[in-house]
């Protein structure tokens, strides 16, 4: 496995996987019968050059990113390690910027990258659960940025008839083509302007559960049985307080 690593890690075929990649991406979408659904506050967005922040669970980034209105600048976030540098290359092909970093890893300079491209106007776009999941659980960075940030949320979800779930921790679906899709907007999300732990955690589960709302309606559209978030962990008991002597 290790001289296939090696090989992949070789600029010239790191360079060709991304063009296929890229270029199976828009054939697929292409060839897609799609329906939209709920883009109302996205066109009233655009037209206002209102800054917000475009959020979708990571294993539906090859289905959601032909959903974005072109001719519309818009950064992703993308995490610094290897499948990171090659999903950048990849959307940049497809006229997507980027900004490196992760809500969970490096997410200091994450947030201060996010702030300052939303503060020029630019929209950005996130993948809560990314870049190493737990699957369709979302980390606080995304709240914490649209709270300091002042802008709204806009969640996406993006299925299509027929395609294939990979059995990664994110369940990273490869969308087939010639086939019926469905990508649904869902309400904006507007947190309050409070940076307090218990409201940031507030604004996380919002939308969190918002995302897993939007995606299981729209695999269900599509005729699926909808993916499931990974388990939450178990919170240990309180220990019990001793007896007094």
């Amino acid at each position: 496995m290790r001289p296939v690593k090696k090989l992949l890690r070789r600029p010239p075929v790191h360079r060709l996987l991304c063009r296929l990649a890229s270029s199976y991406m828009r054939f697929a979408a292409w060839t897609t019968r799609w329906e939209v659904l709920n883009d109302g506050p996205l066109q009233e967005y655009l037209r206002q050059g209102q800054p917000f922040i475009v959020c979708l669970w990571h294993g539906r980034m090859m289905i959601v990113p032909h959903a974005w209105p072109p001719g519309h600048a818009i950064n992703v976030l993308i995490s610094r390690h290897g499948d990171g540098r090659f999903i950048s290359t990849v959307i940049g092909h497809i006229g997507m910027g980027t900004i490196e970093g992760s809500t969970s890893q490096g997410a200091v300079s994450a947030l201060r990258a996010i702030i300052r491209s939303l503060r020029t106007g630019r929209v950005v776009a996130i993948t809560p659960d990314g870049p190493r999941g737990p699957r369709m659980r979302a980390a606080s960075g995304v709240a914490m940025a649209a709270t300091v940030a002042k802008v709204p949320v806009l969640p996406i979800a993006a299925a299509v008839s027929h395609c294939r779930i990979l059995g990664s921790w994110d369940r990273f679906i490869l969308p087939l083509p010639f086939v019926r899709g469905v990508v649904m907007w869902g309400e904006p999300i507007l947190l309050p302007t409070e940076t307090g732990q218990d409201a940031i955690e507030a604004g996380r589960q919002r939308i969190e559960e918002a995302l897993i709302r939007l995606s299981a309606e729209a695999d269900r559209r599509m005729g699926h049985t909808p993916i499931e978030p990974a388990p939450l962990p178990e919170s240990k008991p309180e220990p019990e307080p001793e007896p007094a002597p």
